[in-house]
Order: C-alpha cells, then sequence, then structure tokens
C-alpha cells in the first residue's frame, strides 16, 4: 500500500466513507426492525456479494461470536478494487464455521472459472459431440453453384481439416469430400467474371486443398487427379488476360499445393514426377508455331519456360522500390557430399525457419517476395529431382534462355534482412550450380560493366564497335608544272611563310 500513488489511496479512502455510512444506515434498520419483533440481535450478520466473471452473484455470510468485544467493533468492508483479501482465507473461515465444506472455503483461480465456464457454455451450445464430415459433404452436394456456397462454410471447414484428428480427415476424403472440394474449385475457375464473393471462395478452397496435403490419402488422390487439376491452376495463373487472381498469397497457395506434390514424391517416383510437372509448366504450342514450316522453327531458339518466367518478373516490377541494392552479391556457399542421395537432400528446398513479427511482416512488399520465393523452391525442387548432371544442366540452360538467370541476378538486389526468403532461395540455386559446374556469376554479382543486359544482335555488333568517326584530310596541291615560277611542291596547311595567303 505504500507504493499506491496519492490519487488511489483517496479513492480508497472516498470509498471507505460510502461504505461504512452505507453499513451503518443497514445496522440501524436492522435494529430497529429486531425491536419491533422483540428480538434484539447483538450483531447484526453482514453478508457480501461477490460477482464472479459470468455475472452471477454468490453471496457469502460471515459468522461473527456472540461476544460483546465483537459487537462493538465493525468489520471493515472489503475494497471495490480487489477480488481476494486476507478476511477470505479458506484457514480463518474454517476456525469460524467448522461446519462449511471445503469446496464453498477454497475459491477457484480466475482461470479455472473461465475455463469451467467456457466449457459448460460450449458444451451447451454446441452439444457434446463434434461436427462430423457428413455436414459439410452433404452441403457441397446441395449448393453446386460457386455463387450460392457459403465462404463461412469453408473457412470453418478448413479450421476443423487443419485441427482435427487424422482419422477425421481421412474420413472426409474416403467419404468423398475431397471430389467435391475439387468439383467446386473447377467449376469457380470456369466463371468468366469472378466478383469478390468468387475470388474469396476461390482463396478459401486452395487452402483446404493445402490443408489437406499433409494427409496419405489425400497426396494419393492429387496423383490421380494431377493431369486434370494441376493444369487448370497454371493456366489460370499465366493467363494472357490476367484474369487469375490477383492477391499474391492466392497465387502462391497454387504453387504451394504444386511443390507439396513434388516433395512428398516417393524416391523412386522423384525423377517422373519432376517430369510430368515441368510438362506443364513448358509455354503451350500455338496454333502459328505448329503450322510453321520445320527448317524455319530449327532456326528459332526455343524458350520453354519463357511464360513461368514472365510470371517471376511481373512481380518484380510491381514491386520495383525494394530492388534498389545493387552491390549486394551473394556469398558462396558450402558445397556438400557429391553422391546423388546427397545431392537431392542437399539442394532440395526444405520449410524454413518462422519470422517472427515484424513491421515489414504482412506487406504488398513481404507477400510479393514469398510469392518469388515460392516459385524458385519448385524451380530448385525440379532441378534436385533429376537424377543426372547432364539433364540438370539441360534443364538450367532452357531455363537461362527463357531469362531465369536475369531475373535471379536481379532478386539478389532486395534487402537481404527484410527478405530473407529470396536470398534463401537463390542460394540453394548457386550451392547446386556449383556443385554441377555450371557458371553462377551473373546470378551472384549482375552482369559485369560493359556487358548489355539484353542479348541484342545490333548491340554487340563488332562492325558497330569497331567503326570509327569520319576524319577529314586536307589534299595535296601540285603546282610546279604549271610554268608560274614554283619548283617546289606546296601543300595546305604546311609550315612555310609563303602558304600564310593561301
Amino acid at each position: 500500500m505504500r507504493t499506491l500513488k496519492l490519487e488511489v489511496k483517496a479513492d480508497f479512502v472516498r470509498t471507505h466513507k460510502l461504505d461504512s455510512t452505507h453499513g451503518s444506515r443497514s445496522t440501524s434498520t436492522q435494529s430497529s426492525i429486531d425491536e419491533t419483533t422483540g428480538k434484539q440481535s447483538s450483531k447484526p450478520s453482514l453478508t457480501r456479494s461477490a460477482k464472479s466473471r459470468d455475472g452471477s452473484t454468490e453471496e457469502e455470510k460471515v459468522p461473527v461470536q456472540d461476544t460483546t468485544a465483537a459487537s462493538s467493533k465493525r468489520e471493515r468492508p472489503r475494497s471495490r478494487t480487489f477480488g481476494f483479501s486476507r478476511s477470505d482465507s479458506p484457514t480463518k473461515k474454517q476456525k469460524a464455521d467448522g461446519t462449511t465444506s471445503k469446496s464453498t472455503l477454497i475459491p477457484k483461480s480466475p482461470s479455472m472459472r473461465s475455463v469451467v465456464s467456457n466449457s459448460s457454455q460450449r458444451s451447451v451450445s454446441k452439444g457434446s459431440k463434434s461436427v462430423s464430415p457428413d455436414e459439410f459433404i452433404t452441403y457441397l452436394k446441395k449448393t453446386p453453384k460457386p455463387q450460392d456456397v457459403e465462404v463461412g462454410k469453408l473457412h470453418k471447414l478448413r479450421l476443423l481439416l487443419r485441427n482435427e484428428t487424422v482419422e477425421w480427415v481421412n474420413q472426409f476424403i474416403l467419404e468423398g469430400g475431397m471430389t467435391e472440394l475439387v468439383g467446386l474449385l473447377h467449376r469457380t475457375m470456369e466463371v468468366e467474371w469472378r466478383e469478390d464473393h468468387e475470388d474469396t471462395l476461390l482463396h478459401e478452397l486452395l487452402r483446404c486443398l493445402k490443408g489437406l496435403c499433409t494427409t496419405d490419402s489425400a497426396l494419393k488422390q492429387f496423383a490421380g487427379i494431377s493431369s486434370t487439376l494441376f493444369p487448370a491452376l497454371l493456366g489460370m495463373l499465366f493467363d494472357e488476360e490476367h484474369k487469375g487472381p490477383s492477391e499474391f498469397t492466392t497465387r502462391e497457395l497454387i504453387i504451394q499445393i504444386i511443390f507439396a506434390h513434388l516433395s512428398t514424391a516417393p524416391e523412386g517416383e522423384l525423377h517422373a514426377r519432376a517430369m510430368e510437372l515441368l510438362k506443364y509448366l513448358k509455354d503451350p504450342v500455338k496454333e502459328k508455331e505448329s503450322s510453321t514450316i520445320p527448317f524455319i522453327l530449327q532456326m528459332h531458339q526455343p524458350r520453354p519456360y519463357q511464360i513461368w518466367c514472365k510470371e517471376v518478373t511481373n512481380v518484380t516490377k510491381e514491386v520495383f522500390w525494394i530492388f534498389i541494392h545493387h552491390l549486394n552479391v551473394v556469398p558462396i556457399p558450402p558445397i556438400s557430399d557429391k553422391s546423388p542421395q546427397a545431392y537431392v537432400k542437399a539442394h532440395f528446398p526444405g520449410p524454413r525457419a518462422i519470422v517472427p513479427a515484424a513491421p515489414y511482416v504482412g506487406g504488398v512488399e513481404w507477400d510479393a517476395t514469398n510469392y518469388i520465393a515460392t516459385h524458385l523452391d519448385l524451380l530448385n525442387g525440379l532441378l534436385a529431382s533429376l537424377p543426372t548432371r547432364e539433364l540438370r544442366n539441360t534443364l538450367r540452360a532452357e531455363l537461362k534462355v527463357s531469362g531465369f538467370e536475369k531475373v535471379m541476378g536481379h532478386l539478389r538486389t532486395c534487402n537481404p534482412k527484410y527478405y530473407g526468403a529470396v536470398h534463401d532461395a537463390v542460394k540453394v540455386w548457386i550451392a547446386a550450380a556449383l556443385e554441377d559446374g555450371w557458371e553462377v556469376r551473373d546470378v551472384r554479382m549482375g552482369p559485369p560493366d560493359g556487358k548489355p543486359a539484353v542479348g541484342s544482335p545490333i548491340k554487340q555488333s563488332p562492325q558497330k564497335k569497331a567503326e570509327k568517326p569520319p576524319q577529314i584530310q586536307a589534299p595535296k596541291v601540285e603546282i610546279g608544272g604549271l610554268g608560274l615560277g614554283f619548283e617546289r611542291e606546296i601543300s595546305i596547311g604546311g609550315n612555310n611563310k609563303d602558304d600564310d595567303w593561301i
């Protein structure tokens, strides 16, 4: 009490005066009532009402001994600021009244009260049984149109898929819940002009599918529908008319689902699954190219992953203001064991550490760089899944021609402290490339000075660089044979004194 402020102490005194006045009035009233009944009590029994957290009031009767000394003294009222005082000690109450039960003597802690009250309310409102998967499956079957589906229903389903047991999730998959989710996802993607409701619904559907990736039964079903689901998702993501989702977080979910399909593949199926995904990520063959004469196509240099690279490049243009540290150099990571099994373990991207809350977490730049890092994780995973160095370097050459090394050299210019996920993905690419003997200078340090950023044949023409500016040369005139008396050769611009008149 000595450490309290004067204002708090004054509030205590004011409260004590009000309570004492109220107590004296109640005592006099009680004594007058007893006089009328003919029964004079030695001391009135004081009752205190304590209000619990849930709003209910509990009255505690304080027993008082029938002595004259005790009747002359009045008990000090409990302060309104505190909820538990020395007078509420269980030992004192037990000495005063031996018949009081133990449950009424020992007060419950606030945490126990809240737990008991919350659990009782939850059991009354929601019932003792948990929600069954049949409820959501029946709802998805009854509402096939995306416009009629409630987003809150799918949000609740996503929480259950994340928090419920594996048996609950397996029951949901076996009864056709995942099939209904994938069917609703296809119908949502087929909507030509999606409103905010459909975009939010698409986001929740993708999060539900990502939550299902943690179970073996869902991964087996993903392997069966990958030939139809993944091309549809990538086609929506790489759409030329930009009809795909605009939010970085929604687009990131698509790449995370594809990466989960690759990372959870068995060791024997890793190469085949990587080649399958590379086929989906390649640029689609257009009708104009298919009808072109074959020998003209041979002169054209193929860039098979140009649309995929363009998706990453467009993100850097949308948040261009963070790529300002042009002097950044990515350090060379240590070289690991060169056995094939160790190569996959060393260079396949793993989970990253959780970043604590910070002012830069959660902004547009944060979402954009995480989306870029997810693309690089998929690229590194595909490279690590190929069994031989020749196959990996062939894929690196195709990716370089498509523009990936140029954009990765640009990605190094973001801040490594704020956007460490991008730098981690670039380091994984550099370590794997160095082990395979691939040149990594442009990715680590950017293009060297004097080297054009764009490989234009006109800018790199050696004739243009060797051409010198034109020079004016004075002609030589011979006037000795004209019979004018001059027997010598005079050149324009000479040092003779007689040449001053020219």
